[in-house]
Formats: structure tokens, sequence, C-alpha cells
């Protein structure tokens, strides 16, 4: 599921979907955002209208730019594309064990 940043609304569906009872999400005209619960493994995901990206990680956070938006068909990855920039961002596992029973 390939989109454009201009293909906003897409864009917010499939994020709200992926990330659909795995922590905190929010949605709104400006951004979607993700946040693990604890006691989880600590993580969160932004991407603005304007095609910034804020990524948290353990051991790493990401602040940059994108133009493409790219999910995997399980819904398990996101893949964010821009001039000079190629990041995925993956659910870890240990939350994914949850989407199911939560």
């Amino acid at each position: 599921m390939e989109h454009y940043i201009s293909d906003w609304d897409a864009i917010s569906s499939q994020f709200s979907t992926m990330f659909q009872g795995l922590g905190e999400v929010k949605i709104t005209e400006e951004h979607l955002s993700y946040s693990s619960k604890k006691p989880h493994v600590a993580t969160s995901l932004m991407l603005t209208r304007d095609g910034q990206l804020v990524a948290s990680m353990p051991l790493h956070t990401i602040d940059s730019r994108f133009e493409q938006v790219i999910f995997d068909e399980s819904l398990e990855a996101i893949r964010l594309l821009g001039p000079a920039f190629d990041y995925t961002y993956t659910i870890p596992s240990e939350l994914l064990l949850h989407r199911d029973t939560v």
C-alpha cells in the first residue's frame, strides 16, 4: 500500500489500522502518532502532514523528512521515503504478540 503525502486520508486510515490495539494512536488533520504502552517496549512514531517523521525506538531516535509512505502487506512495517532518505519503522515483535489479544 503505497501513498504520497498528498493522500493524507488514506495514510491516516492505514496508520490507524496498523497500530490499532497496540498502544495510544492519535489521528488529527496535521499529524498521526503512535506510542506503545508500558510495560512493553518503549516506542513511538509521529508523521506530520508536511512530511516530518519523528520516531523513537530502543537505542535510536530519528527526525527527518519524507514524501512517500509504504505500508507492508501485514501492516507490521511502514517505510518512509524522501529525496535522500529511506527509513523503515517495524513494530517490535513483543508488541505484535498482543495484536489479537488487546
